[in-house]
């Protein structure tokens, strides 16, 4: 695919190794607002397949669950936590 504008969310997700999340991704926002689903397009368009994202997908998912108050709504915020653990 070009461009994430050639694929459908399932596709992305599944791009990213992530696919059985797709309900939690588009229900996290308790306002049923779906704005961070593009995080998703942009993250297989940039990664592509890879060896490591599911992995470190359902480990921030898991700590989300330990730790925040609201965990769900740990799918809006993947590209900002990928950045912030990258660069700290």
């Amino acid at each position: 695919m070009d461009n994430y504008k050639d694929m459908d969310l399932n596709e992305a997700l599944k791009t990213l190794g992530i696919e059985e999340y797709v309900d939690r991704i588009f229900k996290s926002n308790s306002k049923g607002e779906l704005f961070h689903i593009q995080q998703y397009f942009e993250l297989a368009e940039n990664l592509g397949e890879t060896d490591w994202f599911a992995d470190w997908f359902r480990e921030v998912v898991k700590n989300a669950e330990e730790n925040w108050e609201r965990p769900e709504s740990v799918f809006q915020h993947i590209s900002k936590i990928l950045v912030n653990s990258k660069y700290n």
